[in-house]
């Protein structure tokens, strides 16, 4: 699941979420939350997914699950009209919900995308570029990686300048294996730890 692409992955989401509606007989609500979920992701912000497509992938199927499950058990107990307003109603406020807060990094970065993990053992350098961006001695280790080796230049400007996540940055760079791109972003800090006197790593 983590090697498919973000395109790849929504449409094994949308494929396995359909399944489950045909399960359940409950069609128009698949077709309502996701519509709308599509749409809210696209239109607020930048897309967000939780650490790993694995991991987004069982949140958004036990958040279908969750759903369906409630909706027969209101079927069950209330008329099915009702249970279609009321329901129906929660699923657009809940969907819309899921797919904006989650932008709001500064509040729920540390249950999306694992920020915090990630660049906490970084943040010294994420720091000293977000308040010294054209350091010179900084800007001539980037012509360095210019002139000498594009795609761990691409890391540093992705990672570092840019503040894509971890899983975006491989994205971008077709990279398979996270161990890779750890790699290369623990050689890039250990490079600038001395040249910048950035604090060392444990």
């Amino acid at each position: 699941m983590d090697r498919l692409s973000y395109g790849q992955y929504g449409l094994v989401v949308i494929i396995s979420a359909f399944i489950m509606a045909l399960c359940f007989n409950l069609l128009s609500y698949f077709i309502i939350c996701t519509i709308l979920f599509l749409f809210s992701r696209q239109k607020f912000e930048e897309p967000i997914h939780a650490e790993g497509l694995t991991i987004c992938y069982f949140h958004t199927m036990g958040y279908y699950l969750l759903l369906f499950l409630c909706i027969k058990m209101c079927n069950m107990v209330i008329n099915e009209n009702i249970t279609f307003i009321l329901i129906g109603s929660l699923t657009i406020l809940f969907t819309f919900v899921m797919s904006t807060v989650p932008n709001k990094k500064e509040k729920l970065e540390k249950l999306f995308l694992g920020r915090k993990k990630e660049n906490g053992r970084y943040a010294d350098l994420f720091r000293f570029i977000k308040f010294d961006p054209t350091n010179k001695k900084l800007c001539e280790y980037e012509d360095r990686l210019k002139d000498s080796d594009m795609f761990t230049y691409y890391v540093f400007k992705y990672i570092f300048r840019d503040g894509l996540t971890w899983d975006e940055t491989m994205d971008k760079l077709d990279i398979y294996e996270r161990k890779e791109l750890d790699k290369e972003i623990y050689a890039i800090y250990r490079t600038l730890q001395y040249v910048l006197d950035l604090k060392r790593l444990d």
